[in-house]
This record gives C-alpha cells, sequence and structure tokens, in this order.
C-alpha cells in the first residue's frame, strides 16, 4: 500500500486510509482464498499493518495517532475480510 505519510493524519481522520487500504485488502484477501488458504486473524494482521505503516513514517507517530491508525486498520481488515468471505460463498 501507497501510505501518503504527509497527510496520513487526515487522512485517517476522513476515513480515506481505511477505504483505500480495504480496497487493496479485498483484492489480496480474494487471492488468499483462491489459493485454498485461510485468511488470517483480523486483530494480527491489522497489528502487522499498522507497524508495517508506523515504520514507514519519517518519525515517530503521536500516540494518539498510532491508536487511531491501529483502529482503522483493523476496522479495513473486518470489512475486507466480510466482503471476501461473502464474495466467496
Amino acid at each position: 500500500m501507497n501510505v501518503d505519510y504527509e497527510n496520513l493524519e487526515r487522512d485517517i481522520v476522513t476515513g480515506l486510509f481505511r477505504e483505500s487500504l480495504r480496497e487493496e485488502l479485498v483484492a489480496g484477501f480474494r487471492q488468499i482464498q483462491a489459493s485454498g488458504e485461510r485468511l488470517p486473524a483480523a486483530s494480527h494482521y491489522a497489528s502487522q499493518i499498522a507497524e508495517i505503516v508506523s515504520r514507514g513514517a519519517a518519525g515517530p507517530l503521536k500516540p494518539e495517532i498510532a491508536f487511531e491508525l491501529y483502529q482503522e486498520v483493523l476496522d479495513a481488515v473486518e470489512a475486507a475480510r466480510a466482503l471476501g468471505e461473502q464474495r466467496a460463498q
């Protein structure tokens, strides 16, 4: 995922980050399911993605932004899993 770190805080607040991530995850989850693998647990996957995004920032994220980032990632992962499961049925 390409993260616009300059506007990350704004994108988190507006929901743009979550929606962009959800779209990317849906496609990735479809590929995982098509290969016959199980989708990863939402909380595990969300913590990994949030860590990757945090590491890419120029400096440490403010604690409240780091918290919101994780919440947005978790919401995106859960929504993508639900969409992927609906389409797989």
